[in-house]
């Protein structure tokens, strides 16, 4: 059996930092050198004759008794002896078999991208809000992750189900992948809805209101309109405005972009003594307010919203009202409601003037009803067709995109209800 002649290294001095980084890399080092060897002796070491066999298993046997106190306490000269003697007999015996450092770089590249790419795939992916129809549950440019194992397994890429686990149930924020193929801009493309019936369920919007099988579901408007949350103009803190251009006093100020101004830049437009005044000038400017209120359906509760126009000539604006407080309706109009949704109006709806969801496919909504193209107009979405549920808010930003909105980042979508919501009034305006 022969012997390898290992050079004796030269060492820091004992005690000094020098010397800790170099203990603590050697620690390293022989750790890596052993998970190595036992490795490739497993697979390749009955190749090898006796003899040298053996000279991998001494050396070895000799680092572990190099690694056997802690850490800190080793012998700095005798584990480098032990790790170089080891990774010697190593390259001489078992070289060919060994993994250079790129390709351990490679190897580890792969096997991160091929774990991102299963987990894209069967479990969370990433998603951006790319419109204001969830508002103000969800925000233009909200970024979130959405469990796509809470309905099932897929194909990669198909609509192909492995595995049937739930289905979407009322109130659920859902995103699916368009449906048809009568909208350009939208087939093909995600979307993100929130489940407003489930197959069986008979449903109507009356007066804003939704009613399911019948009932209003649990709704408590707020006692005031609200700011849409749509516009780039905003009430903010006059201190958070940064600027003082404008006579009047007051805490609180309207911002908005200057006419004809194509920049994001916001300005004061006014200033108030309360937050309700300043809110109240800024639906002066756009024309309308919101009627927001908590609903709730299924087991989840949430904000709904629809606009109120201040002026009842708005309502005329493009020969059409600025929002439909009745659903489904009566006639189809091919300029507002797909192909799909003719399934809604009479004579092919015998429900009327509710609508029995059919097996296998959901109605979904946006809670910013009036300005959400949802399967109100698109028609319904099928299972197949059904991604994921929302989860959580990774990241989201304030209204002008440019930072973060600490307050709402790891935000849980769906608010859970014990018990369920069960049917309440639908309360009043």
């Amino acid at each position: 059996m022969s012997s390898q002649r290992v050079q004796e290294p030269a060492l820091p001095e004992q005690g000094t930092r020098a010397w800790r980084r170099a203990l603590a890399e050697t620690n390293e080092r022989a750790h890596y050198l052993l998970r190595e060897s036992h490795k490739l002796v497993k697979r390749h070491g009955g190749k090898l004759d006796k003899a040298h066999l053996q000279v991998l298993v001494d050396a070895r046997d000799r680092l572990a008794g190099a690694c056997t106190p802690k850490p800190k306490e080793r012998d700095l000269r005798a584990l480098l002896v032990a790790a170089q003697a080891l990774d010697e007999a190593l390259e001489i015996h078992l070289g060919r078999h060994r993994k250079s450092a790129m390709r351990e770089y490679g190897d580890a590249i792969t096997w991160a991208i091929a774990l991102a790419l299963l987990i894209r795939a069967f479990g969370f992916e990433a998603f951006k809000i790319p419109t204001g129809s969830m508002i103000p549950t969800l925000q233009v440019h909200d970024h979130l992750f959405v469990n796509k194992f809470t309905y099932g397994l897929k194909i990669p890429f198909t609509r192909i189900k492995l595995l049937q686990l739930n289905h979407p149930e009322r109130g659920e924020i859902i995103v699916f992948e368009y449906p048809y193929t009568d909208d350009p801009d939208s087939a093909g493309k995600d979307l993100i809805k929130r489940v407003a019936a489930t197959p069986g369920d008979r449903v109507q919007l009356k007066d804003n209101v939704l009613h399911i099988n019948g009932a209003p579901i649990r709704r408590e408007p707020y006692p005031e309109l609200s700011d849409c949350g749509e516009s780039a103009a905003k009430v903010a803190r006059c201190s958070e405005a940064g600027a003082d251009d404008i006579d009047g006093v007051g805490p609180w100020c309207v911002l908005a972009p200057e006419p004809g101004n194509l920049s994001d830049e916001l300005h004061i437009v006014g200033r108030f003594e309360t937050e309700h005044d300043a809110a109240r000038h800024l639906q002066m400017l756009t024309g309308f307010g919101c009627q927001r209120a908590h609903e709730c359906n299924g087991d989840v509760r949430y904000v709904a919203q629809h606009r109120v126009p201040l002026d009842e000539g708005l309502e005329r604006i493009w020969g059409m009202p600025i929002n439909d407080p009745n659903w489904p309706p009566r006639h189809f109009d091919p300029r507002r409601y797909g192909p799909e949704a003719r399934r809604y109006t009479m004579p092919r709806n015998n429900a009327w003037p509710d609508f029995v969801v059919p097996e296998g496919h959901v109605l979904v909504m946006g809670d910013n009803r009036d300005n959400s193209k949802d399967g109100r107009f698109f028609g319904l979405v099928p299972f197949e067709t059904i991604k994921g549920r929302a989860s959580i808010i990774w990241y989201a930003f304030e209204r002008e995109f440019y930072k973060p909105n600490w307050s709402r980042i790891g935000t849980v979508v769906h608010e859970r209800v014990d018990g369920g919501c069960g049917a309440g009034a639908a309360g009043g305006a």
